[in-house]
């Protein structure tokens, strides 16, 4: 796999990968290892993935860990260059992968997901959000880059980190559903298997 990341020359070039890989609804978590010999990925195998790559690249292995209500949780990779930060990852939604390195802080960057996150029904749902979490503060516990077992529970011990709260869950379940054309664009394409069930 060492020599295949050298084919990413951006962060972009990452995206563009994962984008074109299959969703995986398996509830199993590989490593970015794993990811590269299956080919196929759901949000936290494709961060996994991501981060490695993004290494390759100069970055610092980090994600953001978006924390929900009435819906699954979701991470990305982050990276951060001279115009701000940025964001890959993969998703069973067209909304909330790539975010463009552009954000001035971490909390732009979260808040540019939250419009975005909803379940099939169209419910706002992210309520709280962490990040950066160093995937290396994890590595004594979880093999995330090589090994061959489920590391599920890697993404688990990620709530050890404190998270910056957005709202209450009572105050998300008041908030309007989002418009049906941009929940349908959302879902577009989605491996209904892989869905959050409402």
């Amino acid at each position: 796999m060492e020599k295949f990341l050298n084919r990413f020359k951006s962060p972009e070039d990452i995206q563009n990968y994962l984008s074109k890989m299959p969703y995986n609804p398996e509830n199993y978590t590989r490593s970015a290892a794993q990811v590269w010999i299956h080919q196929k990925a759901h949000c936290a195998e494709g961060a996994f993935f991501a981060a490695i790559a993004l290494e390759k690249l100069g970055h610092k292995p980090q994600f953001l860990h978006f924390r929900s209500h009435r819906d699954d949780d979701h991470v990305v990779a982050i990276f951060k260059e001279k115009t701000g930060f940025g964001a890959i990852g993969k998703s069973n939604t067209t909304l909330l992968t790539w975010r463009d390195p552009y954000f001035k802080s971490l909390s732009e960057l979260a808040m540019s997901y939250f419009p975005f996150y909803f379940n099939t029904k169209g419910q706002m749902s992210l309520f709280e959000w962490a990040a950066p979490i160093a995937l290396s503060k994890f590595e004594k516990r979880w093999n995330w880059r090589n090994g061959t077992d489920d590391i599920g529970d890697m993404t688990a011990a990620f709530y050890e980190i404190k998270g910056k709260r957005i709202m209450t869950t009572k105050q998300i379940e008041k908030l309007k559903p989002a418009p049906k054309r941009l929940t349908e664009a959302c879902f577009l394409g989605a491996n209904k298997s892989g869905l959050y069930k409402t």
